[in-house]
């Protein structure tokens, strides 16, 4: 039969577990998403610059993009597709916590800029026709 202490000492495993999966898989995408990014870049770099005419982000981030993304994928490319993503993903799965974190706040990072990019692409997309009486 189990004892409290043993009930209590399996719920902290647990809730020390979850944040290590969230950082793995967090991770596991961004490494992906830089294979993806290399390939990519590699052999057709020039869908960058039709991926920013989609884009419904604020105007200054279109302009940046088509400056950087856009009109030099081969050099951005690398640096923030593939090298930032690495970087933040092999920094989450980092066994030292701090290292860990950067790598996390990294990711959310990243997250906070796709958003930024295709929620209004995305919403711009899925509104609904209004109804006419």
């Amino acid at each position: 039969m189990a004892t409290t202490g043993d009930r209590t000492a399996g719920a902290t495993s647990d809730q020390r577990r979850w944040p290590r999966r969230v950082a793995q898989v967090s991770a596991a995408m961004l490494i992906a998403g830089a294979a993806i990014n290399a390939i990519l870049a590699a052999a057709a770099p020039q869908a960058y610059a039709d991926l920013g005419t989609w884009t419904a982000g604020p105007e200054p981030l279109q302009q940046l993009w088509a400056a950087t993304m856009g009109e030099h994928p081969r050099v951005w490319v690398p640096i923030i597709g593939v090298g930032y993503e690495a970087a933040a993903g092999l920094l989450a799965l980092s066994g030292d916590r701090n290292r860990a974190l950067a790598g996390l706040v990294g990711i959310a990072a990243f997250a906070v800029g796709l958003l930024v990019i295709l929620v209004p692409a995305i919403a711009g997309t899925v509104r609904s026709p209004r109804l006419q009486i």
